[in-house]
């Protein structure tokens, strides 16, 4: 039969959709399982899980306490060793750097050889504290670095070669000019060490530069000491009506930086020294000047300033014989008009023979 153009064949079936093909299942274990877990049910550790747990058991070893591993060491009262200290003066609490500068300076007394050892980071650090906001902290690291240039100082004042004793005198010199409140605690040493070295023939008989440099130092000293020393005659006038307990304070006052007084006894025994020593220099100064046909610039002026340190003593002496006669528990003789005439003008009187030599 003839089909018609266009018409479909096969009737109902025809117009049915083939059924998609049904997935085979997959052979092999599955990627992830996944559990249905109820609602509440804590949920089990992955396997892949890491233990963090820490278990420890403590170990006791008495050899290494704190007090073990400083036996030996230098430690102020606190127990601090020094470079513990010095860490702390850059705390940002003023206390804390305050109680380290405490700390050091009670370490170093109690261990002088610590000085030694550590002057240069001990420097360093304290010279920090100058520029410190806090005020007592900075009085404090002044004095604590003036302590560690003035140990360094008198110690070079003994030395052997007389150049590094020509440059320790440069220094007590600077010293005295811009911390003038300082020198009273170093007088005595200081006005010591000038004995011995103007007493050394060696500074006479070698350049005179370096003698009138000496001499140059020595009068500042004096100086400081001659105006103490005269600003003290208004205010010992109110000894007697001060009570006795006061009447025993201690010469200078750590805590006080302007603290200017002196252990007079002492210095005025070391200035007494002096005059005999000042005289023979004068007399041998005049003796070169006499003895040049030409005019000796050098001589001159170690004789002038000789001359000078002499006018400061005798001032200073004056003074102490007008002040009263039982001040501070002084006998009445002891630096009376009897010890002027007996100790003082004994080598005054040798002047006398200067004058005649320039005549």
């Amino acid at each position: 039969p003839t089909r018609a153009m266009g018409r479909p064949t096969g009737g109902a079936s025809a117009s049915k959709k083939p059924k998609a093909k049904s997935k085979p299942k997959q052979r092999g274990g599955v990627d992830f399982k996944k559990y249905k877990h109820k609602v509440g049910r804590k949920l089990p550790p992955p396997k892949n899980a890491t233990n963090t747990e820490i278990k420890s058991k403590m170990i006791v070893l008495p050899e290494q306490t704190m007090a073990s591993e400083r036996a030996g060491m230098a430690v102020n009262k606190r127990g601090l060793t020094l470079r513990e200290l010095l860490q702390q003066t850059v705390h940002y609490n003023p206390k804390v750097r305050r109680a380290a500068m405490n700390g050091i300076k009670d370490l170093v007394t109690k261990h002088p050889a610590e000085l030694k050892l550590h002057k240069v980071a001990m420097i360093e650090k304290l010279q920090e504290r100058i520029c410190d906001s806090d005020k007592v902290d900075n009085a404090m690291s002044t004095r604590s670095t003036l302590s560690l240039l003035m140990a360094n100082v008198l110690n070079g004042m003994t030395h052997l070669s007389m150049d590094i004793q020509l440059m320790a005198f440069r220094f007590l010199e600077l010293v005295v000019l811009n911390f003038p409140s300082s020198f009273p605690r170093y007088a005595e040493q200081a006005f010591n060490n000038f004995v011995a070295v103007l007493s050394n023939d060696r500074i006479h008989l070698q350049d005179k530069s370096k003698l009138n440099s000496i001499l140059a130092g020595l009068a500042h000293c004096l100086s400081l000491v001659a105006r103490v020393t005269e600003n003290d005659d208004a205010s010992n006038r109110l000894v007697q009506n001060r009570p006795m307990g006061e009447l025993w304070k201690p010469t200078l006052d750590e805590d006080n930086p302007g603290s200017g007084a002196f252990a007079t006894s002492d210095v005025l025994m070391k200035l007494q020294n002096l005059i005999r020593i000042l005289v023979n220099s004068i007399e041998v100064s005049a003796s070169e000047i006499c003895a040049k046909p030409a005019n000796d610039a050098q001589s001159s002026e170690a004789l002038l300033s000789a001359l000078h340190c002499l006018h400061l003593i005798c001032t200073t002496f004056i003074h102490e014989a007008k002040k009263s006669q039982m001040e501070f528990g002084r006998s009445k003789t002891q630096f009376g008009s009897d010890w002027l005439n007996s100790s003082v003008l004994v080598y005054l009187k040798k002047l006398w023979g200067v004058k005649c030599l320039f005549h």
